[in-house]
């Protein structure tokens, strides 16, 4: 089965899950509904504040959203400056019928969403925006290409993700059924991060730590081994036991949530 199919699958259950009766998650139109990222400082928009932040410095004006979810950035950046687009990019189809009653609800006529791969950005952009969505990719490096060739003159690509510190192991067991879990197929990291960078021809301008700026709200490791044996036992969403390991993780000090700022190299495009 493909990594595309089973990415639909995944984020096709995960929004059944959100929109079941009584579920305190309630897909409407407003932002903090329109976001499944993480709560820093229990705020669910701080990842749209620090990524926008980096795109308006950069002067951009047409923006992709690679793995937009429900449109949330899109919806963000509207709200921000009007006269921005964004085009969302993601595998759901389910989220895309979501994000296009969204905006059209909104009348956000400027942006749209597409069911396609981030791998094929169909035009040039001023900015890439990747917020927990690198890791999904089948090939990080072929992908970190591609956007670089379709960045206009002056363009910026800004990644937020979970970046693991170098000293932990990718074959360690609860780190494969974390990516498992997920669909990641690549354990992202500093060192091949970097590398990756620099052979697409792009350069970090920027590396911020948030989760040292801002709280990630984690429970015990008691609490996260209970819970993931509920989940087991129940049948739950994979991303729910990818989730437990997540928070285990940040315990130990193994993982970073990282704002990246990367722009073509010069020395390359020349």
């Amino acid at each position: 089965m493909s990594t595309a199919h089973l990415l639909r699958e995944f984020y096709n259950e995960m929004y059944r899950i959100h929109t079941q009766p009584g579920s305190v998650y309630d897909i409407g139109d407003h932002l903090y509904h329109l976001t499944v990222h993480k709560h820093l400082d229990q705020d669910p928009l701080i990842q749209f504040r620090e990524a926008f932040r980096r795109v308006d410095q950069s002067g951009a004006r047409l923006i992709a959203d690679a793995g937009c979810g429900y449109a949330g950035f899109a919806v963000f950046v509207a709200r921000q400056a009007p006269t921005l687009a964004v085009d969302g990019y993601t595998l759901s189809d389910v989220q895309q019928a979501v994000a296009h009653q969204v905006l059209a609800r909104l009348r956000l006529s400027r942006s749209r969403v597409l069911l396609q791969s981030y791998d094929r950005l169909e035009r040039r952009y001023d900015a890439v925006v990747a917020i927990e969505s690198l890791g999904h990719s089948p090939n990080a490096a072929a992908t970190l290409r591609h956007w670089a060739r379709q960045l206009r003159p002056g363009g910026v690509v800004v990644i937020i993700d979970e970046l693991f510190r170098p000293e932990v192991p990718p074959a360690h067991p609860e780190i494969q059924r974390f990516m498992q879990s997920l669909h990641f197929s690549l354990l992202l990291q500093r060192a091949p991060v970097e590398a990756m960078v620099r052979a697409a021809g792009l350069s970090m301008a920027d590396w911020v730590v948030l989760s040292d700026r801002y709280h990630v709200h984690t429970r015990p490791d008691e609490e996260c081994d209970r819970l993931m044996h509920a989940y087991q036992l129940g049948g739950a969403h994979q991303g729910y036991i990818g989730g437990m390991l997540l928070e285990k993780f940040y315990n130990r000090g193994w993982v970073d949530y990282v704002l990246l700022v990367l722009t073509p190299d010069r020395a390359a495009s020349r």
